[in-house]
């Protein structure tokens, strides 16, 4: 599995974002012989995991799950693959970077049931694509590569 490269920022975007990395170079994820990237800019929470869970699941910077929740979360704004694909590949990545069945069902469990909240686009998700397709396309870099549409 490819490396993932992020770095802490300070100031996140107003996308809802207490604390946040960034996406420090494209990151791909393949999806029923499908690419799905990850682009460089891209500011996420880590795993949405509830402080009362940190004990038996893990912190949401867990190097374990970042790469399936930086796809995710990536998926949940762009919609590129179904919700159900989108939570089937969380887990599918959770799997392979390491995390046991238990732990992973139990997470996937948690996206299935309570990812409807964050699934639909809000205003702010809205202005957030518009300001990652403004930089990608400064960047000198297509947009639609990333399933952003103008």
């Amino acid at each position: 599995m490819k490396h993932l490269y992020l770095f802490p920022i300070f100031e996140t975007h107003s996308n809802k974002l207490d604390e946040a990395y960034e996406v420090a170079e494209d990151f791909a994820a393949e999806f029923q012989g499908n690419e799905i990237w990850v682009p460089k800019f891209f500011q996420y929470d880590g795993a949405s995991v509830p402080s009362a869970a940190y004990h038996i699941v893990g912190t949401p910077f867990n190097p374990r799950f970042m790469k399936a929740a930086v796809v995710h979360d990536w998926l949940y704004h762009t919609h590129e693959l179904s919700r159900g694909q989108a939570d089937k590949l969380f887990y599918k990545m959770l799997r392979e970077s390491g995390v046991n069945k238990v732990t992973a069902i139990l997470m996937r469990e948690a996206v299935e049931n309570f990812g409807g909240w964050y699934w639909d686009n809000d205003d702010d998700d809205v202005q957030y694509k518009k300001h990652l397709f403004e930089i990608i396309t400064r960047d000198g870099r297509d947009p639609k590569k990333y399933g952003l549409k103008a």
